[in-house]
């Protein structure tokens, strides 16, 4: 260990003359440290983990590339736009579908359900539905259909209880065209449950030629999903496929869909990463403080080791020494610290919600049932590099005053 750590690490961890306060004032500083870097690992990867949950959760249900029709309208012959989709590159499948609201009817109450009418066949190479689906499957008859578990909960039902849907149809009468109500008994066959609050309480799966039925759309769907090998060659599939079929089709991607969810999540990780940052900030302000005390209780010692020769470089690099260890020993307890609570959020707040009653993660607000968490190494460098940095350019100050004192007054009273 060379002469500046060495008399750097002494400073820090002795003070005879105080009985071990500046050592105290030490902790202090690198426990703030600590707690700013856990702090922004954790908060950064519970952002980032519930940006991948949640995408997941709208890929999942959803289609990476979908068709629509002319303002929307329901696509009348959907084997065109989906005979094209195939012929692209990384398109694996594509698939109709028809989805709207319906009002459901038990024995218990109503309320609204939103109907997901799939091909049965089809879908299971579209979307992820399968794997979502915890009782019962997705071969369905036309009377048959799979709810979300919150739904179950909320409505109490159970396997095999009957329910109703009711849609107002448009249909033609001598008088004209007239919303007439149509009602169809269901019996449930299955329950699904995607970690979504929203879609497992509000969504029901019923065959495709029952939602065309319902809404009374003949041979039309709503619209096509595609799914692709690789969800981030999306907008480049959506190029091509509008190119071929021209203006009378609208194609969107799932981050079309969804735009203004996912900016806001990015932007709520930049501004949490600079609020948080100001932890560090503190930090760096009481790594000056304990350094000018160092300085102060030193005067002695500085002027000892001038009046010996040490130059006003070694001078300090002794005290910006002592900020390089308080940064690198907090940084140091901070990741480990905050990666383990990252990895642990979910445990460590069923844990202390059971405990006291409060619940940190209300499903039917952040859409997701557990605390989702993801830790990138590339964030725990910046946060890592951004607290020493920090703490560094915050030991530059008591490092001049040290290297400032003249010798001749440092031991004039001495």
């Amino acid at each position: 260990m060379n002469f500046e750590l060495l008399t750097a690490f002494r400073y820090l961890v002795r003070s005879r003359s105080h009985k071990g306060f500046v050592s105290f004032f030490t902790f202090i500083s690198i426990l703030c440290v600590t707690i700013g870097v856990a702090a922004l690992i954790v908060v950064l990867a519970v952002m980032t983990g519930f940006e991948r949950e949640l995408k997941e959760r709208v890929i999942g249900m959803y289609a990476h590339v979908t068709v629509l029709g002319p303002g929307r309208d329901a696509l009348a012959n959907w084997h065109v736009p989906a005979e094209a989709a195939r012929s692209l590159p990384h398109v694996l499948s594509a698939a109709p579908y028809v989805t709207g609201p319906l009002l459901l009817g038990s024995l218990h109450r109503m309320r609204f359900l939103f109907i997901l009418g799939v091909d049965t066949l089809l879908e299971r190479q579209a979307s992820d539905i399968q794997r979502f689906i915890t009782v019962g499957s997705l071969d369905l008859t036309d009377d048959q259909i799979i709810i979300g578990d919150q739904v179950s909960k909320q409505m109490a039902l159970r396997l095999g209880d009957k329910i109703q849907l009711t849609t107002a149809a448009s249909v033609r009468t001598p008088s004209g065209s007239s919303l007439v109500p149509m009602h169809k008994e269901f019996t449930i066959a299955g329950f699904f449950h995607t970690g979504n609050y929203d879609y497992d309480a509000n969504f029901g799966i019923v065959t495709l030629k029952t939602a065309q039925q319902l809404y009374s759309l003949g041979s039309r769907v709503h619209a096509l999903k595609i799914r692709l090998s690789n969800v981030d060659y999306a907008p480049l599939v959506r190029d091509q496929l509008q190119q071929i079929l021209g203006p009378n089709y609208s194609v969107r991607t799932w981050m079309d869909q969804n735009p203004a969810l996912f900016s806001a999540i990015q932007m709520e990780k930049r501004v949490m990463f600079i609020i948080l940052l100001l932890i560090s900030v503190v930090a760096a302000l009481n790594i000056v403080s304990t350094l000018v005390m160092v300085v102060l209780q030193k005067t002695k010692e500085i002027g000892i080791l001038r009046a010996l020769g040490a130059t006003k470089f070694s001078v300090g690099a002794i005290f910006t020494a002592q900020g390089l260890i308080i940064s690198l020993t907090g940084a140091l307890l901070g990741i480990t610290g905050g990666v383990l609570l990252a990895l642990n959020i979910d445990p460590i707040s069923k844990f202390i919600e059971a405990k006291t009653g409060f619940t940190f993660f209300p499903s039917n607000v952040y859409y997701l049932d557990a605390i989702p968490s993801q830790v990138v190494p590339s964030d725990v460098c910046i946060i890592a590099t951004s607290a020493i940095i920090l703490s560094l350019l915050a030991s530059l100050l008591p490092a001049a005053l040290a290297a400032r004192l003249d010798p001749v007054q440092a031991l004039r009273y001495e």
